[in-house]
């Protein structure tokens, strides 16, 4: 064999080996490009999440700081009616979202809890009540760092803001939010279960975060974080590796502008390259085998040379080496005669690909037999396989997607390349196909994962914009086109945008963006929208620019609708408008009455002593000095006229003493019941002593109340007890206390006495209607009307139950502070 037949092997083994080497580094080098560009989109869709999601928090801070301020206004307006207020707020938030309310005074104790909780904490101390205390004239939000709450069972952080009174701190309004409901809404945005998005504190302290919630609470990220070190920066992504689980994660953050909180969502390199990692698996056994293959064919080549030398001519070398390479190929390829549109050929990877247990099976099929009937795009596989065939006639190569069907039933997504050629004069079509199913879905998901994006956006009603300073372009999301009512085939411009805004407006809008723009700061702005129908909408906006030094790149923001709940503010401050002008007038008009009904119950009562006491003056004169000219039945009358006079001036003067209440001063200050009992109970026992009462009156009552009027409530219950229990032989009378919701103590005075029917208990309270007839027991039916006017001017209440001789008892209830 000459010198030149045996170079000729020898190079086509170099060039083997050389382009085997050059085969795999190619195949590495496209591999770490696509998980380069892949980390790099999840990069970038980290941080529009954390846009977003920053929006979310955003919301969900206002709504807040909305229900803060409310409360304030209504605590300010005064505590009678808070309690109701408050849990109407708790109900109206999402449910576990806010555990409770309390307010603190000016001295740091809590003077108001939802929970009911006895009013004994001291909150001057936490950090959340002396900040507000120390800044008060600032009245801005403030948001705690977490805590371990036994209450709340979980960790939980305090939202609050000042009260002021008179422009003098007043105390603190709290809400207690839920660290665990906060995790959870930050969960949602989740896109895998590695993925993590946390709500981290402007010191690094974690307020929530969707793994680990429990074991994140208490820590703080590491000081090297970007948040960290550039404060003023609004938004910016990083690579490194979780602090709790060590997942490598990419991580895109957010800065919210009012209160300095950060949103960071981190998307787990695992789960991004996942779905490649079948792709680039199957694309290294694919380069592996081609590289054997290529090894392979070199070593069949160098030996056809060897072995055939100059016997065998080139074409026929080329065409052995065709055969070999189609038949070893790790690709699927058929071959399809164009005239009987059948398949004439294929190799062991198509049956494996396609699902065919034998050559004779698959070559059985037409290209439509392995096809789905439609195709993805919705037309037909006999019409879009015809146009591919014409146009591979036409160019000679066609690529194409194609779904396919294999016997058992299952589809799946092929990637094609159709190429016609000629053998011997007979048109053929030779298919080489692989399949992208993997690749699909990886792409759905991403479409997926953008469709999640734009639906929060929709339900927070939050849309984002960006302007491109060096072009002047501006993009907006799906929801501002919704906001502005705009269609989405509109070309979005600055003119497009400030056509929407009130022309009142206006002005204020572009100074605010300029201002911004000049001193480099971030703006947040309400301002009104004007729709073609006349319709006017309340939106927030907020944005910056970035700068590259001294030149600026792009300003961004967001929109947000608050049409609905600027609405809600205004019909509600109309309502309390209105609610306040009739109060007052109902007010106004009840003085009136009042004084006008004391005045008359005043004339009359004085108008009818003078002949009250004539009558009892000149009947005892009658008995005095006619008592001997009388009969039994003359004195009897003359007695009868002296009782009922007397009777009648007894009437006059619980009259009196009634309008007298209606318009006596309270004075509110600190009453031992307890003591004024007992004092009250010797006074009873003194008129009578021969008779004998047992008493059970508790220790410790004390009530904020005017001792005076507390004496008279006392006197005529207790002294109702002591009468209704003469004609009882083991005479009971208890008088106790109780504690219920609310902050309201209830005190009782029970006896075993006479009792009364129930049927006449909505007469008990009422002046001069008595249950019991004057020769049974004596008694003007004042006395429990007197009760009750005491007891509802405290804010109390009181109540009577009885039994006809088994007793009675009446309770009455006054706040406890």
């Amino acid at each position: 064999m000459s010198t030149r037949a045996r170079l000729v092997p020898a190079l086509v083994a170099l060039l083997t080996v050389v382009a085997a080497a050059f085969l795999w580094w190619q195949s590495e080098r496209s591999q770490a490009l696509v998980r380069e560009q892949v980390l790099l989109q999840a990069e970038k869709r980290s941080v529009h999440l954390a846009d977003a999601m920053g929006g979310q928090v955003s919301g969900l801070l206002a709504t807040l700081d909305l229900q803060l301020r409310d409360l304030r206004r209504e605590w300010l307006r005064g505590p009678l009616g808070f309690n109701e207020f408050a849990l109407g707020v708790l109900q109206g938030l999402p449910p576990d979202f806010v555990t409770h309310i309390s307010v603190a005074n000016a001295e740091g104790n809590v003077v108001y809890d939802s929970l009911a909780r006895p009013l004994a904490t001291y909150v001057g101390d936490r950090a959340h009540f002396q900040t507000q205390r120390d800044a008060a004239a600032e009245d801005r939000l403030f948001i705690s760092q977490p805590v371990e709450s036994r209450i709340a069972r979980g960790w939980a952080l305090v939202v609050n803001r000042p009260i002021m009174r008179d422009g003098v701190f007043d105390g603190t309004m709290q809400l207690v939010v839920s660290t665990e409901f906060i995790a959870r809404r930050l969960g949602a945005l989740q896109l895998s279960d590695q993925d993590v998005v946390s709500l981290i504190a402007p010191d690094g302290t974690f307020l929530a975060r969707s793994l680990d919630h429990a074991g994140a609470m208490g820590t703080s990220v590491p000081a090297d974080r970007p948040f960290l070190t550039d404060r003023t920066a609004r938004s910016g992504s990083f690579h490194t590796r979780g602090l709790l689980d060590g997942i490598p994660r990419t991580y895109g953050w957010y800065r919210l502008r009012a209160s300095g909180l950060v949103v960071a969502i981190g998307i787990a390199d695992a789960a991004v390259l996942q779905p490649l990692a079948p792709a680039l698996e199957n694309s290294r056994r694919v380069t592996a085998a081609l590289i054997v293959l290529l090894l392979l064919s070199g070593g069949l080549i160098i030996a056809l040379l060897l072995h055939v030398g100059r016997k065998a001519s080139a074409l026929e070398a080329s065409e052995v080496l065709r055969l070999r390479q189609f038949e070893s190929s790790p690709l699927a390829m058929l071959v399809m005669d164009i005239r009987t549109n059948r398949f004439v050929d294929c190799n062991e990877a198509a049956l494996a690909l396609y699902g065919y247990p034998t050559r004779e099976a698959l070559l059985s099929k037409s290209p439509l037999g392995v096809s789905t009937r439609v195709q993805p795009d919705g037309r037909t596989s006999a019409e879009k396989g015809a146009a591919y065939f014409q146009q591979a006639q036409r160019s000679g190569v066609v690529v194409f997607e194609w779904r396919q069907r294999r016997p058992d039933g299952s589809e799946w997504d092929g990637e094609g390349h159709l190429m016609a050629f000629e053998l011997d004069g007979r048109p053929l079509m030779q298919f080489t196909m692989q399949d992208i199913t993997l690749r699909k879905r990886t792409e759905a998901a991403l479409q997926e994962s953008e469709a999640r994006l734009k639906e929060a956006q929709r339900l927070a009603r939050v849309g984002s914009w960006k302007r491109d300073l060096a072009t002047n372009e501006l993009s907006w999301t799906d929801e501002i086109f919704r906001i502005f009512e705009v269609e989405t085939s509109v070309r979005p411009t600055y003119k497009t945008f400030i056509t929407r805004v009130h022309p009142d407006d206006r002005v204020l809008v572009t100074e605010t963006y300029q201002r911004s723009f000049d001193r480099r700061e971030p703006y947040d702005l309400v301002h009104r929208l004007l729709m073609a129908d006349g319709r006017i909408k309340h939106v927030r906006v907020s944005g910056f620019t970035e700068f590259d030094g001294d030149r600026p790149l792009h300003s961004v923001g967001t929109v947000q609708d608050i049409t609905e709940v600027h609405t809600a503010e205004e019909a509600l401050k109309r309502l309390n408008e209105e609610l306040e002008l009739r109060v007052a007038e109902r007010t106004r008009e009840m003085s009136v009455l009042n004084r006008e009904l004391e005045a008359f119950a005043y004339s009359v009562s004085h108008d009818l002593r003078t002949p009250l006491r004539s009558i009892e003056g000149f009947a005892s004169l009658l008995e005095e000095e006619c008592g001997a000219v009388l009969n039994e039945d003359g004195r009897n009358y003359v007695g009868r006229i002296r009782t009922s006079s007397r009777r009648m001036g007894r009437l006059i003067s619980d009259l009196l003493t009634l309008a007298h209440l209606s318009s006596a001063e309270l004075r509110r200050e600190p009453v031992d019941l307890t003591r004024m009992a007992h004092s009250i109970v010797r006074e009873l026992a003194s008129t009578d002593p021969g008779r004998h009462v047992r008493w059970c009156i508790d220790d410790g009552m004390q009530v904020i109340a005017d001792p005076g009027l507390m004496r008279v409530v006392l006197q005529n219950l207790l002294g109702n007890a002591w009468k209704y229990t003469s004609q009882t032989p083991d005479a009971v009378v208890a008088f106790t206390q109780a504690e219920r919701p609310h902050g309201v103590v209830e005190f009782c005075v029970r006896d075993n006495g006479a009792g009364f029917n129930m049927a006449y208990a909505d007469q008990l309270f009422e002046p001069f209607k008595r249950l019991h007839a004057h020769h049974e027991f004596e008694g003007s039916g004042v006395g429990l009307a007197t009760v009750r006017r005491v007891i509802e001017r405290h804010g109390g209440r009181v109540s009577g139950e009885g039994t006809v001789g088994r007793g009675a008892a009446f309770c009455f209830q006054l706040p406890a502070g």
